[in-house]
């Protein structure tokens, strides 16, 4: 099984040529689109959005991520792997979240045929994926990689805005339990509900998300366009 996740969109044949390449190789791979509607270079909400997908596929299954805005330049290509998943894509902190990885390789392999410096993901990530899949994993040419790329995602801070206007934080949702609440913009929000209906139209609620996170919330309004949020937006804790 592959998972695909860019931010490539859907008016382009960008995301059909990667999946070409690949089962034109590997026809009997199972691909599943995480998604391709990451805003262009968003680093911080694909890392986040891959991060909290894997862990629902089976152990073996491979990860191709391309959100490359350093595409065709010197920053290399890389394979990690954790808890038996296996992760492609860029070393420009699109695994981020997925750090500390039990192995991460920088790509020395390179296809036998030219690679277009604007179409890595088809190009050259595809045919890795390729390889890896058809059971020459161990032997894809490379050498360890002992820093890769880290975003600063360690603070607390929004990861995600979902397309209801949720605001997505990477602060466990047990803080909850611990009162107080968040400030994100100037703005404190302290109510937690367990629903988003508890809430009364376009009032900020705290709520434990389905990535076991805090996330900000309205009930029928983008909780984002109030807060002015958007992925990286620092997140300060109130109370306790």
């Amino acid at each position: 099984m592959v998972t695909f996740l860019s931010d490539f969109g859907s008016k382009d044949a960008y995301v059909a040529q990667v999946k070409a390449v690949i089962l034109s190789s590997a026809p009997s791979v199972t691909i599943v689109d995480i998604t391709h509607e990451v805003e262009p270079f968003d680093l911080v909400s694909a890392g986040w959005l891959l991060a909290a997908s894997y862990r629902h596929f089976p152990r073996g299954t491979v990860h191709l991520a391309v959100v490359d805005p350093g595409v065709g330049t010197a920053r290399a290509a890389l394979v990690a792997r954790k808890d038996g998943h296996t992760f492609v894509g860029p070393d420009n902190g699109v695994f981020s979240f997925i750090y500390p990885a039990d192995e991460v390789i920088e790509v020395t392999w390179r296809p036998g045929k030219a690679v277009s410096n604007t179409f890595h993901g088809r190009d050259l990530f595809a045919p890795l994926v390729v390889r890896l899949v058809t059971g020459h994993g161990l032997g894809v040419p490379g050498r360890p990689m002992a820093e890769p790329v880290r975003l600063e995602v360690d603070g607390p801070m929004v990861v995600h805005v979902d397309r209801f206007g949720n605001v997505i934080t990477n602060i466990p949702a047990e803080r909850l339990a611990r009162g107080g609440g968040v400030e994100i913009n100037g703005t404190r929000v302290s109510r937690t509900v367990s629903t988003f209906a508890e809430l009364q139209d376009g009032s900020l609620g705290l709520i434990c998300g389905s990535s076991g996170t805090i996330e900000v919330v309205s009930h029928r309004a983008r909780a984002s366009d109030v807060l002015c949020a958007g992925p990286g937006t620092p997140v300060s804790l109130i109370g306790p």
